[in-house]
């Protein structure tokens, strides 16, 4: 199966998630929630995890992580292969307990980052297994702990749902006032606040169009293209990154290239190295680079070549300074 697209970088956050394989109530097994938890914890104390929120529910789990030592394959990987052993010994079985890897989703900061912690904890709510005045009390979720500050393990930081909801305290007001918060979210404006939440779990980042280009312009990025399962969005986010860096090399700007030619010598160059190191199509390349028709990208770019356009000094002095 192709590799998915997989960002790390030192603190970085993300909402985590996966279900039991073939949709099986792995959670609802006597004892495999305790070991679960257990098994959590003790990922987040071997790999310095900060665990912001967690929630399982039988047939699947939701975490809200942060690594400071961009880890997060290396402590996922330790985390599903060992619940998976203590979860056989439960059930005297073997075979697979999860329905594949994990799906991970980078998430912004600030106007993003709250908003999630927020639906990890309401999942009991919506699942109908509990009423938001009961969270406190629901067992297997990081808001059964809110109340229990003394048992909290040294991983887990509930001080961050507490600051996104009103910086509230972490003190009996404080905690109040969050469930009361939460309250609201799940009463009030609820198909726009449903249709929000959606949102939390699909794609392959949680953030602004700004925050999901900066992660493709990053190194962190590389081999994107050889991977199978990444989104078209992440993609085209990728090719504006390397579009963005030879605008910046050959000292152009949108204005020229709104006025300038379609068969312009510095555009051809551009949809030449787009073309050569990614899967960039025609029509990609004829809108962003006001190439005209996109069998012309094709001619123009075809024509490069026979030029022999790639030995000359400055087509190398443009791609010298690209990051792929």
């Amino acid at each position: 199966m192709p590799r998915s697209l997989r960002i790390e970088y030192p603190d970085a956050i993300y909402h985590v998630m996966n279900r039991g394989n073939y949709r099986h109530d792995i959670f609802g097994v006597d004892g495999s929630k305790q070991a679960f938890e257990e098994t959590l914890f003790g990922a987040c104390e071997r790999t310095g995890w900060c665990l912001h929120a967690f929630c399982l529910l039988d047939n699947h789990f939701h975490l809200a992580l942060q690594t400071p030592d961009a880890n997060l394959a290396v402590g996922m990987q330790w985390l599903q292969s060992t619940f998976a052993n203590r979860f056989n010994r439960l059930v005297k079985q073997r075979g697979h307990v999860f329905q594949g890897r994990y799906k991970s989703l980078v998430v912004e900061r600030d106007e993003y980052f709250g908003p999630l912690l927020d639906y990890i904890h309401l999942n009991p709510v919506r699942a109908k297994l509990v009423d938001v005045p009961g969270l406190g009390n629901w067992r297997w979720s990081s808001m059964w702990y809110l109340s229990r500050k003394r048992q909290r393990p040294a991983c887990l930081d509930l001080s961050t749902c507490l600051y996104y909801a009103g910086n509230l305290v972490d003190r009996p007001a404080g905690r109040q006032k969050y469930l009361d918060y939460l309250s609201w979210l799940s009463e009030s404006d609820t198909e726009k606040k449903a249709h929000a939440s959606e949102k939390m779990c699909r794609g392959w980042a949680l953030g602004s169009r700004a925050f999901k280009k900066e992660l493709m312009t990053e190194e962190r990025a590389r081999g994107i293209e050889r991977l199978g399962h990444v989104s078209q969005e992440a993609r085209e986010l990728y090719w504006e990154g390397l579009l963005d860096q030879m605008l910046v090399t050959l000292s152009k700007t949108q204005v020229d290239i709104d006025q300038d030619s379609k068969s312009s010598t510095w555009k051809v160059m551009m949809a030449h190295y787009l073309k050569q190191h990614t899967a960039v199509t025609n029509g990609w390349l004829s809108r962003h680079l006001n190439m005209g028709v996109i069998n012309g990208v094709s001619r123009y770019v075809a024509a490069f070549e026979h030029a022999k356009g790639a030995k000359k000094r400055g087509y190398k002095k443009m791609i010298a300074r690209i990051k792929p």
